[in-house]
């Protein structure tokens, strides 16, 4: 009887270890090992913030897949991980009226890009973007072209008009 109970027991374990690992993948995607520790810092990029940790189970390795990036490690030793910072700007009319619904998108050193609409007036903004770092904006629109311009961004800064040309 104590046999056919343990034997029971672990067969019941067993079924709740695999449905763990069933509920940690499916898609595109699957997690096969994880570790979340407090400290560390943030990584930006996309449209997600992931606050990072000391003692990844992945250190030293980066894991893509789908929409996301995740760079792993430790960060220590004096570096300090880069500020997020706020960039904003307005977009302009030939004639200096805002142009609402331009695109207006920022473009790292690696070559990841976000974008923003602008508002009714021409106002954009980006926020947690990395200091210390070049970026590259291009503005879009249907009834006027724009410059590209690179802004090495520092601090929180607002950008000067960009203005349309004909």
């Amino acid at each position: 009887m104590r046999k056919l109970i343990t034997g029971l027991l672990c067969s019941i374990l067993a079924v709740f270890a695999m449905v763990s690992v069933w509920s940690q993948s499916g898609g595109q995607f699957q997690i096969e090992k994880s570790v979340v520790a407090g400290g560390g810092g943030q990584t930006t990029g996309g449209q997600f913030i992931l606050d990072a940790t000391i003692g990844e189970s992945v250190a030293g390795t980066e894991s893509t897949g789908g929409t996301f990036e995740l760079g792993s490690g430790f960060w220590g030793g004096g570096a300090t991980p880069s500020a997020n910072v706020t960039v904003s700007g307005r977009v302009l009319t030939s004639d200096g009226r805002g142009l609402r619904n331009a695109t207006v998108s920022i473009t790292d050193s690696q070559g990841v890009s976000r974008t923003a609409t602008t508002s009714s007036f021409g106002f954009f903004s980006f926020d947690n973007i990395s200091t210390d770092q070049m970026y590259v904006f291009r503005i879009s629109s249907r009834l006027f072209r724009f410059q590209p311009r690179t802004v090495q961004v520092n601090g929180n800064l607002t950008l000067a008009d960009f203005v349309g040309l004909e």
